[in-house]
């Protein structure tokens, strides 16, 4: 009997990430059942995965020590028990299936018995049938199938994560995440790069209300808002105020275009004005919990103050964090509110934002690799899709190309060093041209990128900047006949 496992906790498990197991299977290298992988498969393409996982242990030790340290105070205790509570209901859960699938199998056994007594009883009477003697040898076979060590090791590894994060597969998106600890399943999803809808995410206003399909959630806090006792006996609850005990099927309404997303009108506070160099500020706006900005990675917003009026910029921030913002701040002699902040802005000071606006979001259903290219402060939007790829986990490879004019490295080259560190599925390249504004200069460059890839047309290419460095991409792409439905451009 096959053990299916999704392909999201299927790669938790051998350590690798989700798009890698799809290429596997559209490459027919590992084969699946409905979207599903089975243990026996995984553990023959992964041999060399070993019993003990640290990292898992690790942070089972720590839960346990934290919650040694926090016992000892009754205000601390107050702390730690939700998350103690989760997990023994999580252990619990898993102890109910354990039960389940024990007198199934003892069900089972006792029918295969009485089917091997069955056949040796008609054997006994027909000995010339070579269909009976074939069949009893091949039920012995399969009765004493050997356990294999390396199932074994992943089954454990299973269980612990079962143990130590639920899964939620959202419907009819497909999206899938894992839900840690007590996190709530709307920040899990959140976190995990999702779109999901809310409004205040603090149980008032219902608007994360969600159908529960399959599993087993747990309220971990109030709510104002009152579901229909009708929607309750459908299953509906709310994503901000519940978690999962067990893996969950959810019903969920989640936007997945730009224009699904309204536009919000929120209030954020200063949190740091950081100088990157003397034409360009990194802007840190927090949110309030209850009133974050949803919006999709690459899309922009626009901020202002009381008596200027309003600049449009891109979020430079990846949506997995709604709450705290990051925007890229040019000086401008022509733009007042540029000039407010190089000159004027102050720590904890209110900033109004109305948006998302743009359709330079990143598309998920390809799992090609991809190259990001930046040019300059085009590099804003292009990190916002870079972490919300990473965090999507969905591409196996990604490249990103910055461009810049400046002498010194690019203003936050730091950041592009620090990704290729910690991915090995990460490249960065930055490279020096003396003018952008020359489209032959331009070009000349481009054609660093297909001799890197010279198989280009492989991949998805996201680029932000100036109009005319983006004409240059299109030429130079269309000239090497790359397909136009993989390039995705915003001009400056």
């Amino acid at each position: 009997m096959p053990r299916l496992l999704t392909v999201s906790r299927a790669a938790r498990l051998v350590g690798v990430s989700r798009g890698t197991l799809q290429q596997q299977i559209q490459d027919g290298e590992l084969p699946s059942f409905e979207g599903m992988v089975d243990i026996d498969d995984l553990t023959r393409a992964y041999p060399q995965v070993e019993l003990e996982d640290n990292a898992m242990m690790e942070k089972i030790e720590d839960i346990i020590d934290n919650a040694l340290k926090r016992a000892r105070g009754e205000k601390l205790r107050k702390l730690i028990s939700p998350d103690l509570s989760t997990l023994a209901a999580r252990v619990a859960s898993l102890s109910k299936e354990l039960a389940r699938i024990k007198k199934q199998n003892q069900f089972l056994t006792e029918i295969l018995n009485e089917t091997q007594n069955s056949l040796q009883e008609l054997q006994h009477s027909d000995n010339s049938n070579p269909s009976l003697t074939a069949l009893q040898a091949k039920l012995a076979t399969a009765m004493a199938h050997p356990v294999n060590e390396g199932e074994d090791q992943l089954l454990i590894r299973d269980t612990v994560l079962r143990i130590m994060a639920a899964q939620v597969h959202i419907m009819p998106s497909g999206h899938e995440f894992f839900v840690e600890g007590n996190s709530s399943i709307l920040e899990a999803g959140l976190s995990a790069g999702l779109a999901i809808n809310y409004g205040c995410s603090n149980g008032n206003c219902g608007k994360c209300k969600a159908k529960l399909i399959s599993g087993e959630v747990k309220k971990i806090r109030q709510h104002d808002y009152v579901i229909p006792e009708a929607e309750k006996n459908q299953g509906y609850i709310l994503a901000c105020s519940n978690t999962a005990i067990s893996d969950i099927v959810l019903e969920a309404d989640e936007a997945i275009h730009a224009d699904e997303i309204a536009l919000q009108k929120i209030s954020a506070r200063v949190k740091k004005v950081e100088k990157l160099n003397n034409n360009l500020i990194l802007l840190h706006l927090r949110t309030p919990r209850t009133q974050r900005l949803r919006f999709l990675a690459g899309q922009k917003a626009q901020l202002s103050v009381i008596g200027i009026e309003p600049a449009e910029y891109h979020i430079a921030s990846c949506p997995c964090d709604e709450m705290n913002l990051q925007f890229h701040i040019c000086r401008q002699e022509d733009n007042p509110f540029a000039q407010y902040i190089f000159n004027k802005i102050q720590n904890s000071e209110s900033l109004n934002i109305e948006g998302p606006e743009g359709g330079f979001v990143l598309r998920e259903d390809t799992t090609r690799p991809l190259i990001f290219i930046a040019f300059d402060t085009g590099f804003a939007p292009i990190k916002s899709l870079i972490e919300h790829a990473m965090t999507l986990d969905v591409n196996e490879f990604s490249h990103l190309y910055w461009f810049h004019q400046a002498n010194a490295k690019p203003y936050l080259h730091n950041q592009g060093r620090a990704w290729s560190d910690a991915f090995d599925t990460f490249r960065y390249t930055p490279q020096h041209i003396p003018n952008l504004n020359d489209k032959n200069t331009v070009t000349e460059y481009l054609k660093h990128i297909s001799d890197d890839y010279p198989e280009l047309s492989a991949f998805d290419i996201y680029a932000c900047g100036p109009q005319l460095v983006i004409d240059a991409l299109k030429d130079y792409l269309d000239r090497n006949h790359f397909p136009a439905n993989q390039l995705f451009t915003e001009p400056l």
